[in-house]
């Protein structure tokens, strides 16, 4: 029988709105159970939006996109899923020791703010796709969640960053962060460090958006972190934008971040 050594979650988040309602959330994608079934280990996880941590609020919809990268690289579909009202939850079987990254994504996806009796609605689309319409604005989001899982030994094949429009790249393995030892994230934008970029992290008790406390990073996109009780934490991040030089759109919000769980520092020395 294989061995779980230790269960984190690196949930890539940030603020985002759904279409049609203009309301800023926040999601992650939390790691539930694994469950040992003869050779094989399965982990249960729950993709979900909302303002208290670590509740289910609501579902992410269809503008979404969930995978596994296996130790050895690959990505591919999430094969179970259950698409709620209050949550998106995955199945996964993990079949050699290593990381693993799940992955939920809505990938450069482009939504406009039109006028329809009065009211503002978000739809689906760039400005050429509601001619004779009023339009408020249009952009293109860009919101990742990622979580990392270990089966028996931790690898660090996954750990680098992967040229995302935004991403939060861990300098210590996220599945091996303990109380009172401080760790180092990188934000990174297409590959390149943001400089002066906020990070919020919030813990399990944090409700709407009233951060723990906040990390700006430095010349290099380095931000240090160093919680004092175990735990589960949100790190998280967002950049807008606008641009003049796109007909279809006026701007961009990227969201990313990443829920940890911190174990006791006596557990640093264990097995």
């Amino acid at each position: 029988m294989r061995r779980i050594r230790y269960l984190a979650a690196a949930t890539l988040i940030g603020l985002v709105s759904f279409a049609g309602s203009g309301v800023a959330h926040q999601q992650w994608l939390a790691p539930n159970f694994f469950q040992q079934s003869g050779e094989s280990a399965w982990l249960s996880f729950d993709h979900t939006f909302g303002d208290r941590r670590f509740h289910p609020g609501s579902g992410p919809g269809s503008y979404y996109s969930w995978w596994i990268v296996g130790p050895d690289g690959f990505r591919r579909n999430v094969p179970h899923l259950f698409l709620g009202k209050t949550r998106t939850v995955g199945e996964i079987e993990l079949t050699e020791p290593g990381t693993y990254r799940i992955e939920a994504v809505e990938d450069l996806m482009p939504f406009t703010q039109i006028k329809v009796d009065g009211e503002d609605k978000w739809q689906p689309g760039t400005r050429t796709d509601f001619d004779g319409f009023e339009i408020v604005r249009s952009r293109v989001y860009f919101n990742k969640s990622v979580s990392y899982v270990t089966l028996e030994s931790m690898s660090t094949s996954l750990l680098a960053g992967t040229g995302d429009p935004l991403e939060i790249v861990f300098e210590d393995h996220p599945n091996d962060l303990y109380e009172g030892k401080g760790f180092q994230v990188r934000v990174l934008a297409f590959g390149k460090p943001l400089t002066d970029q906020e990070v919020r992290i919030f813990s399990e008790y944090s409700e709407g958006h009233d951060a723990s406390e906040t990390c700006s990073t430095d010349a290099t996109g380095f931000c240090d972190f160093e919680m004092r009780a175990p735990g589960r934490y949100l790190l998280a991040t967002n950049t807008e934008g606008t641009h003049s030089d796109d007909a279809e759109t006026d701007g961009f919000s990227h969201g990313y971040s990443v829920l940890i769980e911190l174990k006791p520092a006596s557990a640093a020395d264990g097995d």
